[in-house]
């Protein structure tokens, strides 16, 4: 597989010439082909479930989204409070009503148009798979993809969110590799090779940490180099893009406190 050093446009051009599909297959029924990369299919077709059943089945392991608990930079939910909602054999009313909420559903329902706006600046195909993937060798680690541009041969995640006016404060739109109505920006340097926190490699690429640690357990599971976050400004209904390179130290810290903290859930599931 090839994997090119991304620290200018000069070598990301490289690395998307040679990985580019054209926009023309339907976003109906997409399965990853998974050769190259270190997923299995966990759970095909979710887009069928239910929200409840989603819910049920988003407690089997820890996905994207939980990264950032197990590493201590979500504001929203402490790691005891994970261990709590995995260990449940039911939902509790409030998870059962997260499905319903506005931001949910505008994300849900954006979504589409976010996808197709990277399409069309991007001049690639973008994907929405329809299956939960899991890690080979790190079974508690499970995979939704919002995205996933790139070929077969070297996939590329594409996280997906809008982005609300009390959400802006979280981002550097400066940092961003794409500003529609603006154009290309310079590749950003590579940060991870930094001793800094998690928080400071965020914000030096210009998005919030819980989305910097989510980014990067979809860059293990399709084993690429980079990753892409593209977003809507609700406020100005401006479409982004920010770059974020493979962060090595930020990737083994998911699989190692990963599978302590599965182990703590594996346990409490034990006395119930």
């Amino acid at each position: 597989m090839k994997i090119y050093e991304t620290n200018d446009n000069e070598e990301y051009i490289k690395f998307m010439s040679d990985y580019k599909e054209p926009i023309m297959k339907e976003q109906t029924n997409v399965h990853l082909d998974l050769t190259n990369t270190p997923l299995l299919v966990d759970v095909p077709n979710i887009d069928m479930l239910s929200n409840e059943e989603y819910a049920m089945l988003r407690k089997n392991g820890l996905g994207t989204s939980d990264a950032s608990v197990i590493l201590k930079v979500n504001p929203f939910i402490t790691i005891t409070e994970l261990i709590a909602e995995k260990a449940r054999t039911y939902l509790t009313e409030e998870e059962k009503a997260v499905g319903d909420e506005i931001a949910v559903k505008k994300g849900r329902d954006l979504e589409p148009l976010i996808i197709q706006k990277f399409e069309y600046f991007f001049g690639q195909k973008n994907w929405k798979p329809s299956d939960m993937y899991v890690h080979k060798d790190f079974p508690y680690l499970k995979f939704n993809f919002d995205g996933v541009t790139g070929t077969s041969e070297q996939y590329i995640p594409c996280e997906i969110k809008v982005v609300t006016k009390k959400g802006e404060r979280h981002y550097n739109p400066s940092k961003a590799m794409f500003i529609e109505n603006v154009g290309w920006r310079p590749l950003p340097p590579n940060h991870t090779k930094s001793n800094n926190s998690i928080q400071t490699k965020a914000a030096l690429y210009g998005i919030p940490p819980y989305y910097y640690t989510q980014l990067q357990q979809q860059i293990l599971g399709l084993n690429a180099p980079f990753g892409y976050l593209s977003v809507l400004f609700e406020n100005t209904w401006t479409f982004m893009t920010f770059f974020v390179h493979r962060d090595e130290r930020v990737i083994t810290d998911i699989i190692v406190e990963g599978a302590k903290v599965w182990d703590l859930i594996e346990k409490e599931r034990g006395k119930k």
